[in-house]
């Protein structure tokens, strides 16, 4: 875009334009240069411009400035150690991520005016006035009259088209946001060329230091010359951004965030159009989490006082998030786990209450789980000690968690802003639960699922959100003993079957008897011999590494043995595998190593039973067997997750489903039934089947369980 395309007026006044909006902000994202007089400079004025300097970056820009050698504290500080190629300073303490430099300018102006300087993109020079007797005011104090007052800018875009605009306006963020400035443009391809020229021409014989009442000194003989120094005139300045932020960011579109994919943008404006309560229904692997980062830093920028809580199912998924938050480099005053590992979490807790409603820790990060989030101790303190003025945002991971009675607690109604993560919210058998999930979080929700994320590409990667999988059915039988008892067991729910709703201990039998009789299905000793020959043809294939094999715990020991007899190294993870940090693990907690030791490929195989459906980041894991899967859409769905989603050299994932061949039992009552039973399973397998690649293959093999 050059700036022929650009609606410039002649002329802009504060107060009947947002000369930020209308004029600054566009007019440098279509530059490539910008040469600038002003009286007064703060690097405050790049944050300001945050969006239009990210973008004058990018097209290879270049800033020349003259200023008074006024500045603020901070700015002299850097600007002194650029000069005096400081030993202790180093590119690395500048730390500017180029690909979010928009972010960089406003987080940190200081540090991005350092940068500039220290990378040549910034050229600097200090002015002085000639005093009425021809000296040069060099003194400590120099006088207003020795002030330089000029006010101009020139501007080149990348077609080199040229304009300049001049008036009152000085280079600080108080000038662009608070003052009364006004200030002309003039375009060189206009007939205000004769104005431009003359700016261009003022500019040019100052900067070459060629007026006889200017003195012109760059960075190393103004320090030298002791003429830069401290001015309160900037005391405002920090105000001024803040307020800018404020009023800019509350207008956000999150689809102007370059790091998030277009169904992330979509998910994140609904949840703001909701006020801001939203379900984010999103397939495992497809970045629910720095989806709801892009929230939590929105918010966290556009309130002046904020308690985030992050809760999850368990520990490892909270030093997840935390990792996860501190590289998206978000900034607060307290940044904190809260929960059982942490002693004396609750004394700490109310500590941090105290701190933000006394404006010690304007905003603060919390990351628990949701048992300690909906414990007594945690609620209480919330409601005890948050303090008027302080909006607390909720973000519920693996949300349908919270759905269960002893959770339910974790939902408070003082929560003003609300995020629920889960790829399947709906909890199964619990419409009560999930009608009050979906109330809390505002009776909306956005869906990108499985299907979605494997048909959509990613536009930086060229490649699908989440691989593509095979899906390959074994089919087993039951043993003689085990039908047997299963037939046993049918024959006894039959005869309770129309006695179940007479009394409370009929029912809990009935249950009793209908999870003895799955147990059979899930454990059948078949599914061993099965598992063995599966084994074999991925070792004659060279692909014993990032499997997964999901188990029941009965199945446990005889896995392990099995992969013991094969010499595969191997680790199980359960919820017995300890969360908190241990010097013999590497100051890790022993899941986060025995994760760690999969994903270098030190362990081959892990084998899991429940704590690996819900939100643990292996990506390299690209071959799943399930030795055992129950008819709950979101175990499977997070099983297939788990083996799904994208990593480098990862093109396909393959998942084992071994299961058992219809058994039928007896009893004409129990008949109905029967039949619902096998259609769930038949629902879990044509659901995984139909976004296979061999789906054709894999609804066959199904249809012939029936």
């Amino acid at each position: 875009m050059s700036f022929r395309d650009l609606h410039i007026k002649p002329c802009y006044e504060s107060g009947v334009d947002d000369i930020i909006e209308d004029y600054y902000v566009p007019v440098l994202g279509a530059a490539m240069r910008y040469d600038r007089i002003t009286g007064f400079f703060s690097s405050t004025s790049l944050a300001v411009a945050a969006r239009g300097i990210a973008d004058f970056i990018v097209n290879g820009g270049r800033m020349r400035l003259i200023t008074s050698p006024r500045l603020n504290r901070e700015d002299i500080d850097i600007v002194k150690k650029i000069v005096a190629d400081d030993s202790s300073l180093t590119m690395s303490d500048f730390g500017i991520d180029l690909d979010n430099l928009e972010n960089e300018f406003e987080r940190n102006h200081v540090k991005a005016l350092g940068w500039m300087l220290a990378s040549g993109l910034l050229e600097m020079k200090l002015a002085i006035v000639f005093n009425d007797d021809g000296s040069i005011c060099d003194n400590e104090t120099i006088s207003e009259k020795g002030l330089f007052h000029q006010k101009v800018g020139i501007l080149k875009d990348t077609e080199g088209n040229e304009m300049s605009f001049s008036g009152s306006i000085n280079e600080t963020a108080s000038a662009w946001v608070n003052n009364d400035e006004e200030f002309k443009v003039f375009k060189e391809w206009t007939d205000a060329r004769e104005y431009f020229v003359r700016d261009r021409k003022r500019f040019n014989e100052i900067w070459n230091d060629e007026r006889k009442n200017v003195k012109v000194y760059n960075l190393p003989s103004a320090i030298k010359s002791n003429i830069i120094h401290y001015s309160s005139d900037f005391d405002k300045e920090s105000i001024s951004l803040k307020k800018y932020r404020t009023i800019r960011l509350r207008e956000f579109d999150f689809k102007n965030d370059k790091k998030l994919f277009f169904y992330q943008a979509d998910a994140l404006n609904k949840w703001k159009a909701n006020n801001y309560k939203l379900l984010f229904e999103m397939a495992t692997g497809t970045g629910k989490t720095r989806t709801a980062i892009a929230g939590i830093k929105y918010l966290n920028q556009t309130r002046k006082r904020l308690i985030t809580i992050i809760t999850t199912p368990q520990n490892t998924l909270s030093k997840q998030w935390k990792d996860e938050v501190d590289a998206q480099k978000l900034t607060f005053d307290e940044n904190v786990i809260i929960d059982g590992s942490v002693p004396q979490w609750d004394r700490l807790l109310v500590k941090l209450l105290l701190k933000n409603g006394a404006g010690m820790a304007d905003h603060i990060c919390l990351y628990t789980t949701h048992n300690t989030a909906s414990s007594d101790k945690f609620t209480n303190a919330i409601q005890q000690n948050l303090q008027n003025g302080t909006d607390v945002l909720f973000v519920g991971d693996e949300t349908h968690w919270l759905g269960a009675h002893k959770f339910q607690h974790a939902l408070l109604p003082c929560y003003k802003y609300r995020i629920g993560l889960s790829a399947t919210p709906s909890r199964w058998f619990d419409d009560v639960g999930t009608a009050k999930l979906v109330a809390f979080y505002g009776n909306a929700n956005f869906e990108f699922t499985i299907k979605d994320a494997l048909t959509e590409y990613n536009p930086m990667t060229g490649k699908h959100f989440l691989v593509n999988y095979h899906y390959l059915i074994s089919k087993v039988s039951l043993d003689e003993d085990e039908t047997e008892e299963y037939k046993n067991i049918s024959a006894k729910i039959s005869k309770l079957w129309n006695l179940k709703d007479n009394t409370p201990d009929t029912t809990i039998t009935l249950e009793r008897l209908i999870e003895k009789r799955a147990n059979i299905i899930k454990n059948a000793s078949a599914k061993y011999n099965q598992l063995e020959i599966i084994l074999d043809e991925l070792q004659a294939k060279g692909r014993i590494e990032n499997l997964i094999i999901f188990v029941s715990p009965q199945q446990m020991v005889e896995v392990l043995n099995i992969l013991a007899s094969r010499e595969i190294i191997f680790h199980k993870l359960t919820e017995k595998e300890g969360t908190k940090v241990e010097k013999r693990f590497g100051n890790k907690s022993e899941r986060e190593h025995i994760i760690s030791k999969f994903k270098s490929r030190d362990y081959q195989v892990i084998v899991a039973i429940k704590c690996m459906d819900e939100g643990i980041d292996i990506p390299t894991a690209d071959v799943g067997i399930l030795m055992a899967s129950s008819t709950n859409p979101r175990e499977y769905v997070q099983r297939i997750g788990r083996i799904i989603r994208q990593s480098p050299n990862k093109h396909s994932a393959v998942l084992y489903d071994i299961c058992v061949d219809t058994v039928h039992s007896v009893g004409d009552d129990y008949a109905e039934f029967e039949r619902k039973i096998r259609a769930k399973e038949q629902i879990r397998l044509k659901e995984i089947a139909a976004n296979a690649i061999n789906s054709i293959d894999a609804l066959t093999i199904i249809n012939s369980l029936d």
